[in-house]
Formats: C-alpha cells, sequence, structure tokens
C-alpha cells in the first residue's frame, strides 16, 4: 500500500494546482512596478534641476516645432528660459525669456504655488490663411454649477513685458501685465490689483481688390415669417437662474495709454482713438453680481458705471451708467458734437426692466418706459421726449431742428401703435411745420390713422397705408387747406387747397403710378388758380392722362391723350395774361402740340403752333415769337419748323432786333436758313445737307455766312464743305478762310475733328488795331502773323504749335501830360507742345534800347509741371524812362541778366544772375542824384543773394539782402540798407545827414522792420506850406467810403497788416543827434532825442521824446525864448504829448527880474495853454509883460497906452506875411515881407523886399509918433553891405557879417 502511493521515479509528475489569490497578488505588483516606477521616475528626475532641464532639452531635441537656446535653474528657485521658439501651422511663437517659479511645499498643504511667471519680450505671428480649418463644436453646453476644488490654486506673480502680437495685417503691442491670482473654496477665484499698461492696436486697411464683375442675381425677396419667428421667442430665452461656479473678486484692475489706429497701404493714420485711462472694480458673492466702479477716459469721451444685477430669482437689476462724449470728427471735420448721455437700467430681467435714458447736446432728450425681456415678442412700453434737437446732414443744408417732440410707442416687437407730436424744420427743404402722427404698424407694414401738419400757413390731412412685403405698394389720401408753396417757389406763391389721391405699387410685378385724384385751387397775385385732373403711369404706359387742366385767372392749359408705342397726346394753352404767375413773368402764349406714334423709337409726329408776344422774365425780353411747324420721324424723318423772334434782349448788352430760322426738307434733303440782326453777334447763314441713315453720315454746305460782330464783320471766302460721320463721331470741314477788316484766319487743308484731330491754322494778318478796338484805347500798331497747328489723339497727349512773328510794332500810352513810345522793330514767338511737355521761346528787340531772349521749357504739363530754360535780357537802358521825365530830369543805366530756370512750378529753381548796372538819375521828386550805382541780385536753386551800391556826390548806400523759396508757401526774403553819413537835399525843406542800417524781413505771415536810424546833422527850414496844400476839412467825405470824423483822422495809427494781409512787426530806433536845427513857421530850435517804432497791443506805435534846445519862437508878436521843451510820443503819431515853456526875452523886458511867458502842456490836438509870470502876478498883468514887456501900471506914461494894441497888432500882421509876398511878386519885388519892430512906443510897422538880388529896401511907420524911415541897403560882397537909414536923421553904415 505504502509503494503503490510513492511515484516511481521514472513515472510523469501529475500537475499541481495554482494558488488563485497568489498570482493575482503578483499580478498587482508586476502593474504597480510597471506604473509606479515610470512616474516615480519622472516625478524623481522633475525633484532636481537637472532633470527638468533635461527633460526639456530631450523635448527640444525630439521636436522640430520647439526649440530652447539656454535653460538656467529649476521650478524651484526660478526656471529661466532663453530664446524659445514653437511654430505650428499659422503660428510662429517666440519668446525671449521666460521664468516659471514652483514651491513644492505648498502640494504637502493640497496648494499649488506658482511663485513667478513671466514673459519678456513675447512675440506671436498668426497667418489665418495658413491656420488648420476649425472643427465644428457640436457639443451642447450645460447649466453651470457650484466646483468644489480638490486643490487651492495661488499665483503671486503673473507678468507679461513688451508682448507683440501680429494677426495678417493687424499689429497689438502690451507694454506691461501684472496681476496675482488664488483661486480657493472659500473665497473663489480672486484677482489681485493688476496693471495693464501700454496697449497699441495697428489696423492696416488694404485697398478692395476689384474682382470680376459677376453675373447680377435677381435678389432675394425678404423672408419676413422667418424674420417673426426668430423675434417671437422670449430674448432671456428659458434662463431660470445663472449659477456661477465660484464668487469671483476683482479688488482693480488698471489700464493705462491704450490706443487704436487704422492706417492705410501709405501709413497715412485714418482713425485714431486713444484711452489714457481704466479702471474696473467688480464683486460676485452669494450669485448677486456687483459691479462697483467702471471709470474709462479716452479721446471719444469718459464713461463710469456702477450697479448690481441678481443672477436667480426674478433677477433684480439696478444699474447706472453717465457719459460725457467728446465731438466726432472725420476728415478734420465735426460730424456730431460733444454731448452726455444718461442710462439707468431698473426692475428685474425677468418681469419688468425699467429704461431711463438722457442725453444732452446734439439732442436734449428723455426716454423712459419699461420692456419685458422674458416674455415673446418682447412687449415693451416707451416715451421720448425731445426737448431740442439739432442736427446738420449735409453741410450745404441748414440743419435740421425738432422741438417738443412726444413720442409714445407701445405693443411688441412684432406689432406697434406710435403717437407722435412735435415741432419740425430745416434741411432747405422742410419749412417750420407742427406735427401729429397716429399710426399702427407690422414688420413689413404701417397704417396711417392720421397725419396732420400744420405749417406753409395752412394745414394738411393724410390717411392711408403703406406695405413693403411683396415689393412696394402704398395707398395714401391728402387733404390741404390754405397750403402756402412760396416756401419751395418763392416766385410762385400760391394758396392751395383740395384734395389729392396716390396710390401705387413697385416690385417684380412691375410698377404702376396713379393719381386717381387731383383738385386743387387756391390764389396766387389775387387771381384764381386750379389744378384738376387725373393721370396713370406704368411700365406699359408711360403716360395717361384722360383730363387734366391747369387755369390761372383767364390762363388755362389743357393736356388730355396717351403716351406710349401709339401715342395720341394734345396740349392746349391760351395764356392771354401771364402777369403774376410766375416772379415778374408778363406776356402772352397761345398754341398747340399734338403728338402721335412711337415715342420710344424714331416714329413721331409732332405738330407745333406757338405764338408768344411782349414776354418779360428777369431781365429776358421779346416782343413777338413764333414757332410753327410739323416733323415725322417715319421710315424717312421730314417736316417743317420755323422760328421767329423779334427784340430778343437778355440784359444791357445782348440786343436782337431780329431772329428767323428756318428748317425744311427731308433727311435726304434738308436745308436751314439763319438770319438775324443785332448785337454784340448776329449770325446769317444756309446750310444744306443730306443724311445717308444707312451709313449714318451726313453732308452738307455753309454758304452765306456773315456773322456781325464788335471787330466788325466776319466772313468767309467760300462756301464750306462739312461732313460728318455718326459711326466715327468725326467732322470733316474743307479748307476756307474767315476774313475781317483786320484779321484773316485761314484753314488751309481740309481737317478731321472728333475723337481725334488734326487741324493746321494761319491768320495771315492780325491787325494790332484790333486790340485797340477791344480795350477801347490807341496804343498798338503793327501787324502779327501766325501760323501753327493743333491735334488730339486717343492715345496721346494732344500737340499745338505756333509760330507768331511781328514787325515794326510799336506801343504809346499816355500818362497825365506825357506820352511813353516803346518801338519794337522784331518779335518772334514760337510756342510747341509735344508729349506733354511745353517749349516757349521769344526774340524781343526794343529798338535802339536792348533785346530780349528767352528759351523755356514746362515738361509734364499734366502732373509734374518741370521747368527748364533760360531767360536773357541783353543791355536793357533805363532811359527808356526818360521821356516821362521833365527838362532837366534824366534816368540812365542798363539792366543784364542771364536766368536759368529749373525745379517745377510748385518748387521753382533758379540760376544766374540780374544786374542793374551804371545807375544814374537826377529827379526833382527825389532827395539825392545817384551819380553811379550797381544792383546785383544772384540765383543759385531756391535761394538768391542781392548786393548793391548807390553812390551819390558826398556819400553811399549799401544794400545787401537774400530769399529762399525752397517751400514756396513759406517763402523768406531780407533786405539790409546801411550808410554812413548818408547826405539828403529836399528842397525848399530841409538838408540831412544820416546814417541808416535797416533790416527787413518779410514772408508770407508776417513784415518785419528792425535797425537804427542816426540823424547826426539837420537843417530843417519850412517857411510854409506848398501852395498846393490844404488842410483836411472837418466835412470832409471820402466817396466810396466809410466818413472820417476829425477824432478818426487824428487817431489814425500806422498800419498793423499789409493789404495782402502780412502782419506788420517793427522794432525800429530813430536816434536825433545834437546838430539838428530846426525852422518853421516862426519856431527855431536845435532838436535831439530818440524815438523808436514798435509793437504795443498788438500795433505799431511811435514811442520816445525830442528835446527842444536853444529855441525861439514868433508868436503873440514877439520873440519868444523856449525854456523848456520836450515832445513825447507813446503810441499814436499824431498825439504826442506836450510840455513846451516858452518866455519872452529878457532883454526886452522893462524889469529883468521878471520873467513872462507861456506853457503848452497836453495831448497835441488838444494842448492846455497858460500865460504865467515868475513872480507870479495876475492873468491880465502877465499878458501885458508877455506882450509889452511892462506892467499895466507903466500906462500912466505917455504913448504907453498902446503897447498891448501894438502887440496885437504885429500878432495879426505876422499872420498875413504870405499874401503880402504874393502881392510883391505881382509888382517884381522879392520877399516882400510885412512885420512890426521896436518895443512899446517905438513899434513900427514895416515893409521889406529885394529889389534886386543884391538891393535890399525897407520902409517902416511909427504906431505912435507917426515917423517914417527908409532903409537902403547893398550888397558888396557875400558879407559886407553898405546901408543907409533915413529918417530924422541920415546915417551912413558899412556892415561886416560874422556867422558862428
Amino acid at each position: 500500500m505504502t509503494e503503490q502511493l510513492q511515484p516511481s521515479e521514472t513515472s510523469p509528475k501529475s500537475p499541481e494546482k495554482p494558488n488563485k489569490k497568489h498570482w493575482m497578488r503578483k499580478a498587482v505588483c508586476i502593474g504597480s512596478a510597471v506604473i509606479f516606477i515610470p512616474v516615480l521616475g519622472v516625478a524623481g528626475v522633475l525633484s532636481f534641476d537637472a532633470g527638468q532641464r533635461g527633460l526639456i532639452q530631450l523635448a527640444d531635441k525630439m521636436l522640430d516645432s520647439f526649440s530652447v537656446e539656454q535653460i538656467e535653474g529649476g521650478l524651484q528657485n526660478g526656471l529661466v528660459l532663453k530664446n524659445v521658439r514653437y511654430q505650428t501651422a499659422g503660428i510662429d511663437t517666440h519668446i525671449a525669456q521666460a521664468r516659471l517659479q514652483l514651491d513644492f511645499g505648498c502640494l504637502l498643504s493640497r496648494e499649488v504655488c506658482l511663485r513667478d511667471f513671466t514673459l519678456n519680450k513675447p512675440t506671436i505671428a498668426i497667418n489665418t490663411a495658413l491656420l488648420p480649418p476649425s472643427a465644428p463644436d457640436n457639443s451642447k453646453s450645460g447649466s453651470m454649477k457650484r466646483i468644489s476644488l480638490p486643490i487651492s490654486i495661488n499665483a503671486e506673480n503673473l507678468v507679461v513685458q513688451d508682448l507683440s502680437v501680429n494677426i495678417d495685417q493687424t499689429s497689438i503691442t502690451l507694454g506691461n501685465f501684472k496681476s496675482a491670482v488664488s483661486l480657493n473654496n472659500e473665497k473663489g477665484l480672486t484677482i489681485a490689483p493688476t496693471e495693464i499698461n501700454d496697449i497699441s492696436v495697428i489696423a492696416k486697411k488694404l485697398s478692395e481688390v476689384k474682382s470680376e464683375p459677376k453675373a447680377e442675381q435677381p435678389n432675394k425677396p425678404v423672408d419676413w415669417a422667418a424674420i417673426e419667428q426668430s423675434l417671437t421667442p422670449a430674448f432671456l430665452g428659458n434662463v431660470s437662474e445663472i449659477i456661477l461656479p465660484f464668487d469671483l473678486h476683482i479688488p482693480e484692475i488698471s489700464g493705462k495709454n491704450w490706443q487704436y489706429q487704422a492706417v492705410n497701404e501709405k501709413g497715412e493714420t485714418l482713425q485714431s482713438v486713444e484711452m489714457s485711462s481704466l479702471i474696473a472694480q467688480a464683486d460676485t458673492v452669494d450669485n448677486q453680481l456687483q459691479l462697483q466702479k467702471l471709470a474709462v477716459e479716452s479721446s471719444l469721451g469718459n464713461l463710469s458705471s456702477q450697479g448690481k444685477l441678481q443672477l436667480d430669482g426674478d433677477m433684480p437689476l439696478d444699474l447706472t451708467l453717465k457719459s460725457h462724449l467728446e465731438p466726432l470728427k472725420s476728415d478734420g471735420k465735426e460730424i456730431l458734437p460733444e454731448s452726455d448721455v444718461d442710462l439707468t437700467l431698473s426692475g428685474s430681467l425677468k418681469k419688468s426692466t425699467a429704461l431711463s435714458l438722457k442725453t444732452k447736446g446734439v439732442l436734449d432728450a428723455e426716454l423712459n418706459g419699461n420692456v419685458q425681456l422674458a416674455q415673446d415678442k418682447m412687449p415693451l412700453n416707451l416715451t421720448l421726449n425731445v426737448a431740442k434737437g439739432q442736427y446738420t446732414f449735409v453741410n450745404t443744408m441748414t440743419p435740421l431742428k425738432i422741438n417738443d417732440v412726444t413720442l409714445k410707442l407701445t405693443g411688441d416687437l412684432l406689432n406697434y401703435h406710435a403717437e407722435l407730436k412735435g415741432n419740425v424744420a430745416g434741411m432747405n427743404y422742410i419749412p417750420a411745420s407742427q406735427v401729429e402722427l397716429n399710426a399702427d404698424g407690422k414688420l413689413y407694414e404701417v397704417t396711417v390713422n392720421k397725419l396732420g401738419i400744420d405749417s406753409l400757413d395752412g394745414k394738411s390731412e393724410f390717411v392711408g397705408n403703406a406695405n413693403w412685403k411683396n415689393g412696394a405698394n402704398w395707398d395714401i389720401q391728402a387733404d390741404l387747406e390754405k397750403m402756402n408753396i412760396g416756401f419751395f417757389v418763392p416766385v410762385m406763391p400760391a394758396t392751395l387747397s383740395g384734395k389729392l389721391h396716390s396710390r401705387g405699387f413697385a416690385g417684380s410685378q412691375g410698377w404702376q403710378v396713379e393719381v386717381p385724384v387731383a383738385d386743387l385751387n387756391g390764389m396766387l397775385s389775387a387771381k384764381p388758380i386750379s389744378l384738376k385732373g387725373s393721370a396713370t403711369l406704368n411700365q406699359n404706359v408711360l403716360l395717361t392722362v384722360p383730363d387734366l387742366q391747369i387755369r390761372y385767372g383767364e390762363n388755362y392749359l389743357k393736356a388730355s391723350g396717351v403716351l406710349d408705342d401709339h401715342s395720341d397726346f394734345a396740349l392746349d394753352i391760351n395764356a392771354p395774361n401771364l402777369r403774376g404767375l410766375w416772379s415778374d413773368l408778363k406776356g402772352r402764349v397761345k398754341g398747340r402740340v399734338a403728338i402721335s406714334g412711337q415715342i420710344t423709337t424714331p416714329n413721331l409726329d409732332l405738330d407745333l403752333d406757338l405764338t408768344s408776344s411782349n414776354l418779360h422774365l428777369q431781365g429776358f425780353q421779346l416782343a413777338k415769337a413764333s414757332i410753327k411747324g410739323h416733323i415725322n420721324n417715319a421710315s424717312l424723318s421730314s417736316g417743317k419748323l420755323n422760328i421767329k423772334a423779334e427784340q430778343l434782349h437778355y440784359g444791357e448788352n445782348i440786343k436782337l432786333h431780329l431772329l428767323d430760322l428756318d428748317l425744311s426738307g427731308d433727311e435726304q434733303n434738308h436745308k436751314l436758313i439763319l438770319k438775324s440782326q443785332g448785337e454784340p453777334v448776329a449770325a446769317n447763314l444756309q446750310i444744306n445737307g443730306h443724311f445717308d441713315r444707312t451709313l449714318e453720315q451726313w453732308k452738307g454746305t455753309i454758304s452765306q455766312v456773315k456773322f456781325e460782330t464788335p471787330i466788325g464783320d466776319v466772313k468767309s471766302n467760300q462756301a464750306i464743305a462739312v461732313s460728318y460721320d455718326n459711326k466715327k463721331i468725326e467732322a470733316n470741314i474743307a479748307s476756307h478762310c474767315w476774313q475781317n477788316t483786320d484779321v484773316e484766319l485761314c484753314f488751309p487743308q481740309a481737317f478731321n475733328a472728333g475723337k481725334q484731330g488734326n487741324i493746321p491754322f494761319q491768320f495771315k494778318r492780325v491787325n494790332l488795331d484790333l486790340v485797340n478796338k477791344l480795350i477801347e484805347q490807341n496804343s498798338l500798331k503793327g501787324n502779327l502773323q501766325v501760323q501753327g497747328n493743333v491735334a488730339w489723339f486717343t492715345d496721346k497727349p494732344f500737340q499745338f504749335t505756333a509760330n507768331v512773328d511781328g514787325n515794326h510794332l510799336a506801343f504809346s500810352q499816355k500818362l497825365d501830360y506825357r506820352t511813353f513810345k516803346l518801338d519794337i522793330p522784331k518779335l518772334t514767338l514760337n510756342a510747341d507742345i509735344q508729349n506733354n511737355n511745353l517749349v516757349l521761346k521769344t526774340d524781343i528787340n526794343v529798338h535802339n534800347q536792348g533785346r530780349i531772349v528767352s528759351d523755356i521749357h514746362l515738361n509734364d504739363l499734366a502732373k509734374n509741371r518741370q521747368l527748364g530754360g533760360s531767360l536773357a535780357i541783353e543791355r536793357l537802358s533805363l532811359s527808356i524812362a526818360n521821356q516821362l521825365l521833365t527838362q532837366g530830369e534824366s534816368v540812365n543805366g542798363e539792366v543784364v541778366s542771364k536766368l536759368r530756370f529749373g525745379g517745377n512750378l510748385e518748387k521753382p529753381l533758379l540760376n544766374g544772375d540780374f544786374n542793374i548796372r551804371n545807375i544814374r538819375t537826377k529827379l526833382k521828386s527825389m532827395p539825392v542824384n545817384i551819380t553811379d550805382g550797381d544792383i546785383a541780385l544772384r540765383f543759385n536753386g531756391n535761394r538768391s543773394t542781392l548786393q548793391g551800391k548807390i553812390k551819390t556826390v558826398d556819400s553811399h548806400l549799401n544794400l545787401t539782402g537774400r530769399a529762399n523759396w525752397a517751400n514756396i508757401e513759406h517763402w523768406t526774403t531780407e533786405l539790409n540798407a546801411q550808410a554812413n553819413n548818408f547826405n539828403v537835399d529836399i528842397p525848399s525843406m530841409a538838408k540831412l545827414r544820416f546814417s541808416p542800417n535797416i533790416t527787413i524781413k518779410a514772408n508770407p505771415k508776417e513784415l518785419n522792420l528792425s535797425g537804427t536810424v542816426d540823424i547826426p546833422w539837420a537843417r530843417i527850414k519850412i517857411d510854409s506850406l506848398p501852395d498846393t496844400a490844404e488842410p483836411v476839412s472837418e466835412d470832409e467825405i471820402i466817396l466810396n467810403g466809410p466818413h472820417k470824423s476829425k477824432e478818426e483822422l487824428i487817431k489814425r495809427e500806422f498800419a498793423a497788416k499789409t493789404k495782402s494781409g502780412m502782419e506788420i512787426r517793427s522794432d525800429l530806433r530813430i536816434n536825433i543827434g545834437k546838430d539838428v536845427s530846426l525852422d518853421a513857421y516862426g519856431l527855431k530850435t536845435n532838436l535831439d532825442g530818440l524815438l523808436s517804432v514798435k509793437q504795443d497791443k498788438g500795433n505799431l506805435g511811435l514811442f520816445g521824446q525830442i528835446n527842444l534846445t536853444k529855441g525861439r519862437y514868433a508868436s503873440f508878436g514877439q520873440d519868444l525864448l523856449i525854456r523848456k521843451g520836450l515832445i513825447s510820443f507813446s503810441g499814436q503819431a499824431t498825439q504826442p504829448t506836450l510840455n513846451i515853456e516858452a518866455i519872452r526875452n529878457p532883454e526886452t523886458m522893462e524889469d529883468s527880474k521878471i520873467t513872462a511867458g507861456v506853457r503848452v502842456i497836453g495831448i497835441a490836438d488838444s494842448p492846455e495853454v497858460t500865460i504865467f509870470s515868475e513872480p507870479s502876478k495876475s492873468q491880465d498883468q502877465a499878458l501885458s509883460y508877455l506882450l509889452t514887456g511892462r506892467s499895466l501900471e507903466s500906462s500912466g506914461e505917455v504913448g504907453s497906452t498902446g503897447s498891448v494894441g501894438a502887440a496885437l497888432i504885429g500878432l495879426g500882421i505876422s499872420k498875413s506875411g504870405k499874401l503880402v509876398g504874393s502881392i510883391g511878386e505881382v509888382f517884381g519885388i522879392q520877399d516882400l515881407n510885412l512885420g512890426t519892430s521896436g518895443v512899446g512906443d517905438k513899434s513900427k510897422v514895416t515893409v521889406s523886399g529885394n529889389i534886386t538880388n543884391r538891393l535890399q529896401i525897407k520902409y517902416g511907420v511909427g504906431l505912435f509918433d507917426g515917423l517914417a524911415e527908409v532903409t537902403l541897403r547893398y550888397r558888396l560882397m557875400p558879407q559886407l553891405y553898405f546901408q543907409s537909414v533915413s529918417s530924422t536923421n541920415q546915417v551912413f553904415d558899412l556892415l561886416y557879417k560874422f556867422e558862428f
């Protein structure tokens, strides 16, 4: 038994049954090893910096689209990647530097801590054309639910610097982004204060490429049913509540310097919007969204908002928004002025949302009401009140104005009821109107229950309906009551009442406009006017008029019939008195027009029979006219037409006494005869012709041509053959000439004129007397000959050549009492335009006076207009002006110039010189005679310089200058004049020596004068004003100009602007030296001082002062000494301030201790004049001392009672010196003077004069003693005199005159 149980060594072993749990345990161990060993390996690798870097390097090697240039550090302390690049289809990303830092220690507390995530200079380029197509998203989004996070997330430092994104033609840059984020179950998502600065978006707008025109497809009809279906569901749909996955906290998001710019292909800015500041603060807690602050400041305006919204329940809402909008501009023009907009939303989203909108600016309005967003079709109830509104839609029209408008809108999106009341006017065509509307409507139709308009001094009421569901359909009736149409037709201010009815349709089925009723009547210019009838227009019959009558007083017009392929239309007019119908229209018209046949093809019968008389309208006058004829456009057009007019006048210049136009025949043989008489031009001609309809060619002749013109009759030398080819659009005209007594123009050969042509021409003779007739002068003599050619083409610019020759030409012009003559023995001018380039050559010889030669080129006339060529002036003599001067006057010198042109017309360039040489002048009107002078202008491109020197007998003046026209619109120029002791002699007035150093600068906006003028020496002596001078009368009136009062003339200031609008600025100083004397009107004094011409409060003025020293003044019949003299200027040159004190000569005073004089203080036009004495005396005593040199108490002396009277006589005589001098000249006595001499009782009246240049005689008579005295003085030598005095005694003297 035991042996049986033991197996034999050679027998096979039976299989042993496996243990199930053992194998399962073993499989778990193996699987765990497979999963966790790699994970633990990766985790182990990632836990070390080297492992992290190695893993990134491995990705760099394995992925072609990913590369990293340099790796530093690790995640725990900061992993830095430099020059990271990732590329995929359509996207290219590059990051200059990225830094990522994680805190692995936070994982123990179930938190992911991102200590730093920084991107520096990331660049993303996206080409949307290369992006793979996106797969459609068929997933359905479910409602959101609260989320419970297994782990918290904390990102402490999120930074992006210098981000650049390019999406096709749009470039986006971000300067700086900085934020921090935390997400956990306790607080939800919290975004720390965030900065987003320096965002720029530049969008390039490409010009649209014109695609090939596609075959026009019929417009699809609007599917109104689909639109109704889309507008029926509630706006909020079936939303019951909105559950956010977690709470949101935004303490503040701020942004600065955001900009959007749209540019064209050239980089020019099309639109620019700048946002300088943005601040947003918001929270969501317990399903309530609260906007604490939203503030935006931008170039478009400012905006601020706050509010809250509950996201469950009825969704109560409370939101306010306030904004100020800046003016909106387009192409520099304001299209919308600044305005304020305030919006308030309240109530709830599910039940009723209240709306309140207020605007101020272009529209002062308020919109209030409510809408139900959760109901189908969105029921609404809105009221709009507009206090006033104004906007200019078109610059050429007046603005549209609305006032006191109320609009009530009830119903829903598909069915509404509207009521409107308000006032409207503007847009040039809308008169001031009060409007009242009551209407019901749908998406595609409106029914006007009533539209009332109070306007044009009347009323109108409209009812009807319009529908646009299938094309356009309308049916409108109007009742008018006393409407004045003068607003629309000012020259026809009719007042109309009555009824109008219009209905029709337009759509795919065709169109029709029908006026079944037109019944209007009213008054115009105190006469009744009416319109009655009906009319229909449609695509089948152009016009159907059963009966139309227009009446105005006794005038009427009747029309009836049909215009179509079988027309039968008649128009009758009988207007015996048109006065008052239109503006100043007057006259009579009577006639009939009948039309039959096809209106759309040339097969029409037209009968005309119209007459008129005594017509007058706005300068147009016609005494009598008639139009009669019959035209039949059947297979062969034929007919007869006659137009006659008598005494046709228009304005003052056009006066046709007779006009007779007669056309007869058919298209194969017809004739037109035109006869006219009148001015300025009257034409008489006859045209015979033939038209070939098959070839579309007309041939004919123009004969018996005569034009009566202001330059005489113009006739053709022969009948002119003319033909016209309609297929080629080309005319052919035979050779011929036009002849006049002064002009003969010939076309020597036949020429064509059409889309292209070539016309040679020749002026065989142009008598310049023709120009004399046109300008109504007799200044030109001679003849010109011209030959030329003009041609134009379809494929290149036109061509023109002209050669002008003139021989023995003369010009003369009367100037005052002299005649200026200019002889030109020869003149040539050649003009040539080829290939858009102009060449102009001239050669002018002035008889014995010089020559002017030019060769000017102007290339590319259509665009750049490039300048070239030259101008030469050869020894042009200035003596040509001597014929205008008086005897003894002369001007000599010569002009020599060589200039070369360059640049273009907008920026011309000049090179060369312009010289005036050997200048010599002797002119009475000039204070100096020029003995020699040269002025040289040097041109160098867009700059020039000037050098000049003017010499006189004993001095010279230097001139320098420069100019620049690199920018022709902002040219500049400068001129400097400098001299040292330049002598000037003004005959009978002054001699002076001055040293100027003056600079004048100018540009298009400003003229600047600066520098100094020193006058060290001058002798000014003015005996009297010239005989021709007259003072300005106080009642002076300038014809065709404003009246100027005396005060205005006195207060005149220096001009602040030139006539061209240049501002005048000055800083000119005038220094009057110590050796300047004045002898004028009894005043003898030395002058010195400093004056300046400069700006004050925007105006030019004279400032400074002049001192009067060593002065004497003859006044009150006495010789006064100027003790103090000061003249001050503070702006107005004509209004200086005077401070002058003059005393009587102490040597002529009875008491030398007493001083008497006169003070002049104040403004020049109204100074205060007082008489004074020292020591102080009464005014009577002071006057006595001033006039006589003694007191009134001295009157007890014999003969002294006449002292004051003698002084007053002397004062009167001093005023008559000029008259006495004139009397002396009549008797041959030179310098005859009447005056006084002596003091007190010895006062005399004296008469003196020169018999010859050497002999002088003086006769005196005492005022009180009656003794006569005769004095004879003879000049032996320039300073040696012999004198004899005969009175009670005879005295002989020999006198010698000394000057110091």
